[in-house]
């Protein structure tokens, strides 16, 4: 028998008519999240071969920079945070979307077996056609997974199917 004790602190926010609920471990867990990912970003900006201090990184991304810093931190550093940052965020919600259509906790593209699928495509491409282009390869290696999705849904189909 649970206790109030034992019951998740919650949070209430009422904006407009939407009232929005969240358990207070989750905010402060999520704050500490994104606090870590800015001060992780900030050293990114400032650390390298070339190193900076923090006032400039600041100035070269408020545009008040020399050239030397101002190119270094935007057009060198920045684009790379920004995909590892992109990536990271595209490779969860991928994670997500798979636990959720396969109901398993720890669903993966290797369980099904898209990845599989995807290393066939690119042998096909690169032992039956002979190629050694990159593209070809790649664009064998997506054709390749695509079709093993296709299978895996026609396999599962039963009238649609449901995630969580």
């Amino acid at each position: 028998m649970a206790s109030a004790i034992d019951a998740p602190r919650m949070l209430s926010l009422r904006v407009g008519d939407v009232l929005w609920r969240l358990e207070l471990r989750a905010l402060v867990i999520r704050l500490l999240l994104i606090a870590l990912l800015i001060a992780l970003s900030v050293a990114t900006l400032m650390v390298g071969t070339f190193q900076l201090d923090f006032s400039q990184a600041l100035s070269a991304l408020i545009g008040d920079a020399e050239g030397n810093i101002r190119k270094l931190v935007i057009e060198w550093r920045l684009p790379r945070l920004l995909f590892a940052v992109l990536g990271g965020v595209a490779l969860g919600v991928s994670g997500a979307i798979f636990q959720s259509l396969t109901r398993n906790p720890l669903g993966s593209p290797d369980v099904i077996g898209f990845d599989a699928g995807s290393y066939t495509g690119a042998l096909v491409m690169m032992l039956l056609l002979g190629s050694t282009s990159y593209v070809l390869i790649a664009t064998g290696a997506v054709v390749g997974g695509v079709l093993t999705a296709l299978l895996v849904y026609l396999l599962a189909y039963r009238g649609g199917i449901q995630g969580f």
